[in-house]
């Protein structure tokens, strides 16, 4: 018999992290030169059932004030749309020179949560008979069919023209998110470490002896570690960049703290392929899925696309966009 108050869901986590950058930090908001919108969808595991993740995102440069706003709606939906989560966040974010070379980024996000669940449409043990016919009746206790919450995350980030790295806390607030209305639960706080280093190869010298960006090639190497009470993964991986095309990979789900309760296997290795088109990024992931659920899952498809509306003056600050990949 499945005990409804005993579950508990899975942490949302695109494996295009940057393809996500309000989802992956606030300081991120308004980290373009003008303005942009970003579309994100994940199918993970199609073979054991439906768990879809959407993502519509709108961010903008304030530059005159040293700044970044974004707005971001977040739809997850797992087990055939019966447990769904629907976020609008609003974040902001502001920038200072700490030196010559890096620049320091905090930033912080405001959320409305929904969690939600079509209790009818779910089968129990005791709602099967011995001749396998399905019956409505269940002495499970229905939960709430709504459960609205409100949470907050912080961010800071530190960057040059090369390196980058900063950290987030989710959940700050700790809400009370339990479709039984349990006082007792509530979510855990999470703490998401990123960064990461990009090296210029190639390209043309211009009239001056100097390399024009816009035909070098890069490589990109980042890691990624969010870490919560139940749950630990290490994220590392590298991006190569030549105008039009990046490649990436990466392994996903290395555990550092192995608990005795947790999943202490590699989660999956992630291959990459975005291609730009005048100011269209489009990227598309697959997870290959690593141990004992390779052969059971179908994989994690991901597909990213971002449009950034350029500012028509010139000079607008140009050396606030962050190194880190686009993708």
């Amino acid at each position: 018999m499945l005990n409804l108050a005993k579950a508990k869901a899975q942490i949302i986590q695109f494996s295009q992290f940057y393809a996500a950058p309000l989802f992956l930090a606030p300081s991120y908001a308004g980290e373009c030169f003008g303005s942009r919108i970003s579309l994100n969808y994940r199918n993970q595991w199609p073979e054991v059932g439906m768990f879809n993740t959407y993502a519509l995102a709108y961010d903008q440069n304030l530059y005159k004030i040293n700044s970044g706003v974004g707005m971001m709606v977040l739809r997850d939906d797992a087990g055939d749309g019966d447990l769904a989560l629907t976020t609008v966040d609003i974040c902001y974010s502001w920038w200072t020179h700490v030196n010559q070379q890096w620049i320091f980024r905090p930033g912080i996000g405001l959320k409305y949560n929904q969690r939600s669940i079509n209790f009818q449409d779910l089968i129990f043990g005791d709602m099967i008979d011995e001749m396998g016919n399905i019956t409505k009746h269940t002495i499970e206790n229905p939960p709430l069919t709504h459960k609205p919450f409100l949470d907050m995350q912080v961010s800071g980030l530190m960057y040059s023209d090369k390196y980058w790295g900063g950290i987030s806390v989710d959940h700050l607030l700790r809400p009370k998110a339990s479709l039984y209305d349990d006082n007792n639960y509530h979510e855990d706080m999470k703490l998401t470490i990123f960064g990461g280093a990009k090296i210029y190869v190639g390209g043309a010298s211009t009239s001056r002896g100097r390399k024009d960006k816009d035909d070098l090639q890069s490589v990109s190497f980042t890691l990624l570690y969010d870490f919560s009470k139940l749950s630990d993964n290490l994220y590392l991986g590298a991006y190569w960049h030549k105008d039009p095309f990046t490649l990436g990979a990466w392994i996903k789900g290395i555990p550092v703290a192995i608990r005795k309760d947790s999943y202490s296997n590699i989660d999956a290795m992630v291959v990459m392929l975005g291609y730009k088109i005048f100011d269209f990024h489009v990227g598309y992931s697959y997870d290959f899925t690593i141990g004992h659920l390779l052969s059971s899952t179908g994989g994690s498809h991901e597909i990213s696309i971002q449009y950034e509306f350029m500012p028509k003056a010139k000079g607008k600050k140009r050396h606030s966009v962050i190194a880190c990949p686009r993708l």
